[in-house]
């Protein structure tokens, strides 16, 4: 979690580290000062706190706990930038503590219906009426595509394919592929010169405003081979 440090000066000293949720790696820089500065925690990318309930203030406090507790243990800080990280963790342990670890994972993070629920109330206002359940495999040598996801609106049935719950396949991308079949339903298609469009623009808008977009579909263009290769289930 906590890669190599650097002074500054003499006066400072930096720390970057990694966190690991929803399946994805955030960068961040732990910085220690002797004056006034003192603790400051950074996090590079603002969409690790959209991964909490809790405000991003109350995140990087808890954060700050964990991450200063293991600066503790380098050898190469003196007692001036110690006795900086023990007044720190001493105020914090007045803070209460959130509910929500900012390293651990929740429990069930594949549930679909959790996954439909909560995407349903942030995003379409709870209007989605759908049920969602995972799709059976299907064995097929030298795969070349597979379709993660289907929406039957006659049934009002979405299915995602199980490939998608196996433990390398990061959350957001799961997310995004249940979020992409419910855009289905709340952006139905248009029919324009003669032809019925599904993934028109205002679809391809919507799907948009999931918060993880770009990021789920880089990385589903880094490892779409690993997605095509026989899962551990078959």
């Amino acid at each position: 979690m906590l890669g190599e440090g650097r002074f500054s000066g003499g006066d400072a000293y930096r720390a970057l580290f990694r966190i690991k949720k929803g399946g994805f790696e955030y960068l961040g820089q732990m910085n220690v000062h002797l004056g006034e500065e003192g603790v400051r925690l950074e996090m590079f990318n603002a969409n690790y706190f959209a991964l909490f309930d809790a405000e991003p203030e109350a995140v990087i406090s808890a954060l700050e706990r964990i991450v200063l507790n293991q600066l503790l243990g380098r050898d190469a800080l003196n007692d001036r930038f110690r006795d900086v990280i023990h007044s720190r963790l001493e105020e914090s342990i007045l803070q209460p503590l959130q509910p929500q670890s900012p390293v651990e994972e929740e429990a069930d993070p594949r549930d679909l219906q959790g996954i439909f629920d909560r995407l349903n109330s942030e995003y379409f206002e709870g209007k989605v009426e759908a049920t969602i359940e995972w799709s059976k495999e299907t064995k097929a040598a030298n795969r070349r595509s597979v379709k993660f996801g289907s929406y039957d609106s006659r049934k009002k049935l979405i299915r995602i394919h199980p490939r998608l719950r196996q433990d390398f396949v990061p959350i957001p991308v799961l997310e995004l592929t249940v979020f992409h079949e419910m855009c289905h339903q709340a952006v139905p298609p248009v029919r324009q010169k003669g032809q019925w469009k599904t993934h028109h623009k205002e679809f391809k808008a919507r799907e948009k405003q999931y918060k993880h977009y770009k990021e789920a579909m880089q990385w589903e263009k880094k490892h779409w081979a690993k997605l095509l290769a026989p899962s551990s289930e078959e």
